[in-house]
């Protein structure tokens, strides 16, 4: 099998892929899934995989919920303290 021709689909997936990480807009945090482009994520939504996600989510909100809260403050007060230290900075200003 030789290389795909420049410019083609495949071409352009395999060279997507061998940058490794890639921006976080197309990611499903219910799967932690994250897919190429706008049509991968919208055919994630529809797999089979994500609704036994939606499911589980369903049973018991509040566990998921709290969870990805204790996520998101952990990895907000590290950024905070890695890129700020101890300057004071508002909330909204933090990247």
């Amino acid at each position: 099998m030789g290389k795909y021709e420049k410019g083609t689909p495949k071409e352009i997936a395999n060279r997507c892929k061998s940058k490794g990480l890639q921006k976080l807009r197309w990611f499903c945090q219910m799967c932690q899934k994250q897919c190429r482009d706008q049509n991968g994520f919208k055919c994630h939504l529809m797999s089979e995989a994500h609704q036994r996600q939606l499911l589980l989510f369903a049973e018991n909100p509040d566990t998921y919920l709290k969870e990805y809260s204790v996520q998101f403050e952990k990895a907000f007060l590290t950024v905070l303290r890695n890129t700020f230290g101890t300057k004071r900075v508002r909330a909204n200003e933090v990247l």
